[in-house]
């Protein structure tokens, strides 16, 4: 997208918040690229904006203090909120709608005057998105609302000067496991120590996908050779977790992919 189109597109979202009479918002902020754009929008638009990072099991510890750094880098406010996720009975037993409880329990964890504001974009509200019921029911998308699409955001943040713009997505540890796998701290945990050793590689976009004594490696397709060649040290990690079977997906990651595979 050129210049003058990218421009044209931030003047769309900030004439959002005059649109919609947006006085004060508060910003679920995970630290990734489409929240970083709310943020900074929020920013620019606002004078009372206040950046919101949960701090669950659910979330691994890096990306939390990677949002922190990156709320700081862009002058926001913010604070931590410590949730337990893991109490609703809803969100441990791990139904096909997970992602609506859990955004319905993020938003009401939000607490303070203004208005609720969180990440989807456009491209996002496309598929099985069971969590966008409850982000049109307890909050505003920016993006969404302003019909800006994955790609945008990309070109936005890089003309912002952003870092974030071409950061990879980030979802949260339930996605690694197939609806009805009942979700516990320790499998949770499990699951980020093993992803916290692959990153360590240099792999910057992966999933371990878990399936009780198997686990399913995704990784963009140009990090397998450095899977490979570490095979040993990765075997060894998850033997020691506990798991017996693994496998590397020639696929590749994607999106979605353990959601589809329950629909089979």
């Amino acid at each position: 997208m050129d210049e003058g189109n990218i421009k044209r597109r931030w003047k769309d979202l900030l004439d959002w918040y005059e649109e919609n009479a947006i006085k004060s918002a508060l910003v679920a902020y995970s630290g990734g690229k489409d929240s970083t754009l709310v943020l900074d929008s929020a920013l620019t638009a606002l004078d009372e904006v206040e950046a919101v990072i949960i701090d669950d099991v659910m979330y691994p510890k890096r990306e939390i203090e990677e949002a922190k750094r990156r709320a700081e880098e862009l002058g926001a406010e913010y604070r931590t909120v410590r949730t337990s996720k893991l109490s609703n009975q809803k969100m441990k037993e791990n139904p096909p709608d997970r992602c609506y409880h859990c955004k319905k329990e993020l938003f009401q964890s939000i607490e303070g005057d203004g208005t609720i504001l969180e990440g989807t974009n456009a491209t996002e509200a496309e598929g099985h998105r069971p969590g966008l019921k409850a982000v049109k029911k307890y909050a505003r998308a920016p993006l969404l609302e302003s019909g800006i699409e994955e790609e945008e955001v990309r070109d936005i943040l890089r003309w912002r000067g952003r870092e974030v713009w071409d950061r990879p997505s980030f979802a949260c540890l339930a996605s690694r496991f197939p609806a009805g796998r009942e979700l516990t701290e320790e499998r949770l945990k499990r699951v980020e120590r093993v992803e916290n050793k692959l990153f360590d590689l240099g792999i910057e976009q992966l999933r371990v996908r878990d399936f009780e004594e198997t686990a399913r490696i995704e990784v963009w397709p140009r990090y397998m050779k450095k899977i490979i060649k570490n095979r040993d040290k990765v075997i060894k990690w998850l033997k020691n977790e506990g798991y017996d079977r693994i496998f590397l997906d020639l696929e590749g990651y994607r999106t979605g992919s353990i959601s589809k595979e329950e629909r089979r």
